[in-house]
């Protein structure tokens, strides 16, 4: 087996494709460990997002960026975990309203330290000012939305 070309320079200068690599390999090390508690990373972004405060579907599917068709069944593996409830808006019978549960909110807890050492090991070849860095650009692209 021959060893692999190196990446041309266009690339390697690339903001985009350098973003997705980080992007990519980060993922996958926090969905390894989501998996293990029967979790994904969406129903794990939406659990942190009604974790306290109840929001209904389309807020959540708005804010996520989550078609509304997905998020109807990400939330029924919720429901399924007992980790959120959904109802009916007494004010909007049309709309359905997302609260964590009791036993979600202390799902959350494991799974956010989980999700934190994941995210840990996922960046370890970087350095302190590095991650400072990451998390500094990824804050203003966010802010930019």
């Amino acid at each position: 087996m021959s060893a692999l070309p190196e990446l041309p320079s266009a690339l390697v200068k690339s903001p985009h494709f350098q973003v997705e690599r980080v992007r990519r390999h980060t993922k996958d090390e926090v969905e390894r460990t989501l998996a293990k508690h029967t979790a994904t990373m969406r129903e794990y972004w939406i659990l942190t997002c009604v974790n306290g405060e109840p929001m209904s579907q389309r807020q959540l599917s708005e804010l996520l960026g989550i078609d509304a068709s997905d998020m109807v069944r990400l939330i029924d593996n919720l429901e399924n975990n007992n980790w959120v409830t959904r109802e009916r808006d007494p004010k909007d019978r049309r709309r359905q309203i997302v609260a964590a549960t009791k036993k979600g909110t202390k799902a959350l807890a494991k799974l956010a330290a989980d999700v934190a050492e994941a995210e840990d090991r996922a960046l370890e070849a970087s350095s302190d000012k590095q991650l400072k860095s990451l998390r500094k650009l990824s804050q203003a692209l966010a802010a930019e939305e």
